[in-house]
């Protein structure tokens, strides 16, 4: 599965990066907790999703600034999840 974050700026910029490995192993030993936990009800910490856009737009080169620093300009991020083997379409009726 491919994650992409979109962040939009407060300025009305935006940037997109895709979560790679090295973002979910990063994040895991900075929270101390599994990546495939964190995003459940039981951890609805927006840290979490804020944390790894951060991460990945800085392994692109879009930011150059502290977590901190970056926090202060963002308005909104959201995120695409992409299944990289879709299944096979189901055979139609009389096929």
């Amino acid at each position: 599965m491919t994650i992409t974050v979109t962040v939009k700026h407060r300025d009305g910029s935006s940037a997109q990066a895709t979560i790679w490995a090295s973002t979910e192993v990063r994040f895991e030993r900075h929270f101390q907790t599994s990546w495939s936990e964190a995003f459940t009800e039981e951890h609805p910490r927006q840290e979490y999703l804020y944390f790894a856009a951060f991460d990945a737009l800085t392994e692109a080169g879009k930011t150059g600034l502290t977590f901190d620093e970056w926090l202060k300009t963002i308005g909104e991020v959201s995120v695409e999840a992409l299944d990289s083997h879709p299944t096979e379409p189901e055979a139609s009726p009389g096929s």
